[in-house]
């Protein structure tokens, strides 16, 4: 058999095909959100790039561990962005778990409950918040939703309603996962930038919060994320709206 014209070659580029053209739909309708995760990532990329030819000493454990986790999840941004951009969104959830996991584990090192072998705890710590959005992420990862399967790989033409191998653009599902990758960028770049503060006494720069702040104005904007009620009720003309 020729690898040139197999049926496992010409699937994958039927489906590489279609992820082109996902990918091309939903930065379309993305709106700022893909200047949010842009400047987000930049402002995480731009800090490290700036502390990465000072002279590093040896760290106590819980800082090697949270630098440690800090580059997987640096590691793993694109793979994520490219998995929701271009439809493939429960390998997408799944690597948001792990996004949120990391960022809670980090925590954890940070406030001294980190456990060798142990999940990290969303319900604790700087992630509590999370929770509701941890289990969805788990329903979406997971086979275990037949609803949420059927939305994922069904495609309906006319009479027609059949399982699909090409990956399809689900809006709403995008937006969901996209934004929330965004936010935990945010988290990351906060919490990264307490470790060159406890290392070298600095953190952000004057740029570099900028650019977090105008992604956090986009989550806003794009009703992402919400302000506290304290914030909403002080500060009306502040609510740029409720997430759904």
């Amino acid at each position: 058999m020729s690898n040139d014209h197999s049926p496992a070659v010409n699937l994958l580029v039927r489906q590489s095909e279609a992820r082109a053209h996902v990918r091309a739909t939903w930065k379309e309708k993305a709106g700022d959100l893909i200047d949010a995760h842009q400047l987000a990532f930049s402002a995480v990329a731009s800090m490290i790039d700036r502390y990465s030819g000072r002279r590093f000493p040896k760290q106590p454990k819980a800082v090697e561990g949270r630098m440690s986790l800090s580059a997987q999840f640096i590691q793993g941004v694109d793979i994520c962005e490219t998995a929701i951009s271009e439809g493939l969104y429960s390998q997408a959830a799944a690597l948001l778990k792990q996004e949120l996991e990391t960022l809670a584990a980090i925590d954890e090192f940070e406030t001294g409950r980190r456990r060798d072998g142990k999940t990290p705890n969303i319900a604790n710590g700087l992630m509590k918040g999370f929770g509701a959005i941890y289990g969805d992420l788990n329903n979406i990862a997971h086979v275990s939703r037949h609803d949420l399967v059927m939305q994922l790989v069904t495609v309906q033409q006319g009479e027609i309603c059949a399982p699909t191998l090409i990956p399809q653009l689900n809006e709403g599902l995008a937006r969901f996962l996209y934004g929330n990758h965004v936010y935990f960028i945010v988290e990351l770049t906060r919490q990264v930038a307490r470790i060159f503060e406890e290392v070298f006494a600095e953190g952000l720069s004057d740029e570099e919060g900028k650019w977090t702040s105008l992604s956090m104005m986009i989550l806003l904007k794009e009703k992402i994320i919400e302000l506290p009620a304290e914030t909403r009720a002080r500060f009306p003309h502040l609510d740029f709206g409720r997430t759904s």
